[in-house]
C-alpha cells in the first residue's frame, strides 16, 4: 500500500552522537526539524550537544552531493543527494565550510536534557565560531539553565557569551517549565512552547542518580532512600525541581525535594540528580517523540520519576499520536545496579516499558494497575551482576504489600479526549534515503496483535557505553538482550540501536 500525501513523515531526526562515553567523539546529540519546513533558516533544532560541528563535517564528507553548474563551470553550491542530510542545498564544497553553514544558519537552539559533559561539550565549544549574527537559543528546565550559566560560561571554564551576567550576548536562555506552561497552546497543543517553527516541547524532570557531595552549610545528614509510600508529596506528577539551599555553590541539578534528616552542619548527603525529557511535537500534524536525557530505572532510585512521563504518554499512544520513544541503555546486564550510576540496563528498560504498556493496555485512561512489576532486584548467585530484573518482568505482585522495599504507587493519567483527532499511522523511517512505500495502520496491527500494546511504537536506544575491547561489543549485546527480552513479554515495539549519521523519520 503506497503512503498517502496524510502519511507521510512528520519529523526528522540525524543522531550526530549515539554513545555515553569514554569515546568522545560519538557522544549524545540529536538534530530534529520538522519536515514540513524543509531545510529552512533556523528550522533544526538541536537536542543535546556533545557533539556538533565536528560529527556534521564528517557525516558530510562520507555522502555524494550534486554540484551547482553551468556550461560545465561550477557555480554557487551543490545539493546532497544521499545521507541524512538528503535534499540539503549547501552553499560550499568542503565538508568543513559547509558544517560551519548548517550550525550558523540551521540550528536556532538547542535544548538540553542536563548540563553534563558528554550532552553539552560540543555544543559549548561551537559557540567560538565566526560569523554568527543571531543568538543561539539555549533552552531547559531552570536546573539545567543555571548548571550551564553558574558552571560552563562563567568566564572562567568558558567565556560567559549569554545574554545574562553582562555576556556578549550571542546565547539567549530559555527556561522552561516543568509539564508544559500553563499559558501555552490550546486543546491538544496545551502547554507544549515553540523552541523552532513548527516543533513545541513540553519538559518533564527525570532521576539520574545520586551524588554525594559536602555542603558545609546545609545542617542536613545522610539519607535514606525514602519509599514513595514514606514521602507523600513525592506522589505529585510534577515534583519541584527548582532549588531553594543556602549554599549557592551548590550544584542546581541536584534535586532538593527528596526529605532530609536535620542534624549537625558539615555532613555528607545525598542528592537527586536532575536530568529531563522531552516531548516533542510536530504542531502540524499533532505527531510526537519522546527523547529521554540520561535516566535511572524507578526502580532503584531515590526519586522515582518516570511513570510521571508514562502518564502522559500512554494516551498518545492510544490515539496514535506518540510515534517513539529515544531512550537510554547504557550498559549490558551484566552490570551491577550498584554500578548503573543513575543509567539503564535491557532488563531495568524493559520493567519500564512494561509499566508504559500496561497503561496503554488499559486505553491509556482511568485507574491504572491493581497489579504492578516488583521492584526487588535480587543478584544472581553467580555474582555477574544482571540482577533480577528480566525476572520482574514474569512476576508481579500487589501495588501494596508489607514488604520493607519499595513500593510503587500509580496515579490516574489526565483525563483523555477520546475525540483526539487521530494523525494517521506512526512512522519511523531509518536510513539515510526517503521513507520506504507500503505499511498498515496500527488499527490493523492492533486487531492482528491485540495482547501486544506497543505494536509500532519505536523505541531508540541512546548512550550506550561502549567498553572499546576486542572480546565485547556493547551495542550488539544491548541489542540482542532486548530483543530476547522483548520476545519474552510480547510487548510489540521495535527496538532501534542509534549510530552516528542515522536517520529516523516519523
Amino acid at each position: 500500500m503506497a503512503i498517502t500525501s496524510d502519511e507521510m513523515p512528520a519529523m526528522h531526526v540525524v543522531v550526530l552522537g549515539a554513545g555515553g562515553g569514554p569515546d568522545e567523539a560519538n557522544t549524545t546529540a540529536f538534530l530534529v526539524r520538522p519536515t514540513a519546513a524543509g531545510w529552512s533558516k533556523g528550522s533544526v533544532m538541536g537536542v543535546d550537544g556533545g557533539v556538533g560541528i565536528s560529527k556534521m563535517r564528517k557525516i558530510l564528507k562520507k555522502h555524494k552531493m550534486i554540484v551547482h553548474s553551468k556550461n560545465g563551470k561550477q557555480t554557487s553550491g551543490a545539493t546532497l543527494i544521499d545521507g541524512p542530510f538528503e535534499g540539503l542545498e549547501i552553499p560550499h564544497v568542503s565538508p568543513g565550510a559547509n558544517a560551519r553553514y548548517m550550525y550558523v544558519e540551521l540550528i536556532d537552539a538547542f535544548l538540553f536534557t542536563h548540563p553534563h559533559m558528554d550532552h553539552i561539550a560540543g555544543a559549548v565549544v561551537n559557540t567560538a565560531v565566526n560569523g554568527l549574527t543571531r543568538q543561539k537559543r539555549y533552552a531547559g528546565l531552570p536546573n539545567t539553565i543555571e548548571g550551564l550559566k553558574n558552571h560552563i560560561f562563567n568566564g572562567v571554564i568558558w567565556p560567559n557569551l549569554t545574554d545574562e551576567n553582562n555576556g556578549a550576548g550571542m546565547v539567549s536562555y530559555v527556561r522552561l517549565v516543568e509539564g508544559g506552561s500553563p499559558a501555552a497552546g490550546e486543546g491538544d497543543s496545551k502547554g507544549y512552547v515553540e523552541i523552532v517553527p513548527g516543533l513545541g516541547v513540553k519538559a518533564f524532570s527525570i532521576s539520574h542518580g545520586t551524588c554525594m557531595e559536602r555542603h558545609p552549610r546545609r545542617g542536613s545528614t545522610p539519607l535514606p532512600s525514602p519509599s514513595l509510600a514514606d514521602n507523600q508529596h513525592l506522589g505529585s506528577p510534577f515534583p519541584n525541581t527548582r532549588m531553594a539551599r543556602s549554599d549557592s555553590n551548590a550544584s542546581a541539578n541536584l534535586d532538593p525535594s527528596v526529605p532530609r534528616l536535620t542534624g549537625p552542619s558539615h555532613q555528607t548527603i545525598q542528592c537527586v540528580y536532575n536530568s529531563t525529557a522531552f516531548f516533542i511535537r510536530d504542531t502540524n500534524t499533532g505527531r510526537e517523540i519522546i527523547i529521554f536525557g540520561d535516566v535511572e530505572p524507578d526502580s532503584i532510585s531515590m526519586l522515582p520519576r518516570n511513570e510521571n512521563v508514562w502518564v502522559m504518554a500512554a494516551p498518545k499512544i492510544v490515539s496514535g499520536h506518540l510515534t517513539a520513544i529515544f531512550i537510554e541503555c547504557s550498559y549490558d546486564d551484566s552490570r551491577e545496579d550498584d554500578q548503573l550510576f543513575g543509567h539503564m540496563t535491557p532488563s531495568h528498560l524493559m520493567v519500564e516499558l512494561k509499566k508504559l504498556a500496561d497503561m496503554v493496555a488499559r486505553g491509556g485512561n482511568g485507574e491504572l494497575h491493581t497489579k504492578t512489576i516488583s521492584p526487588k532486584r535480587k543478584r544472581n548467585s553467580n555474582g555477574n551482576g544482571s540482577t533480577s530484573a528480566a525476572k520482574a518482568l514474569r512476576q508481579e505482585s500487589p501495588a501494596r504489600s508489607d514488604s520493607p522495599g519499595r513500593q510503587t504507587v500509580f496515579r490516574s493519567p489526565p483525563k483523555f479526549d477520546k475525540n483526539y483527532s487521530r494523525p494517521g499511522r506512526r512512522h519511523a523511517f531509518s536510513g539515510p534515503s526517503k521513507p520506504p512505500a507500503g505499511s498498515t495502520t496500527k488499527d490493523d496491527k492492533a486487531a492482528e496483535n491485540p495482547s501486544r500494546p506497543l505494536d509500532g511504537l519505536k523505541v531508540i536506544i541512546t548512550h550506550i557505553k561502549n567498553e572499546l575491547d576486542d572480546e565485547r561489543d556493547a551495542p550488539d549485546i544491548i541489542r540482542k538482550q532486548l530483543r530476547d527480552l522483548e520476545s519474552e513479554a510480547g510487548l510489540g515495539c521495535e527496538f532501534i540501536v542509534s549510530h552516528s549519521g542515522q536517520a529516523l523519520y516519523f
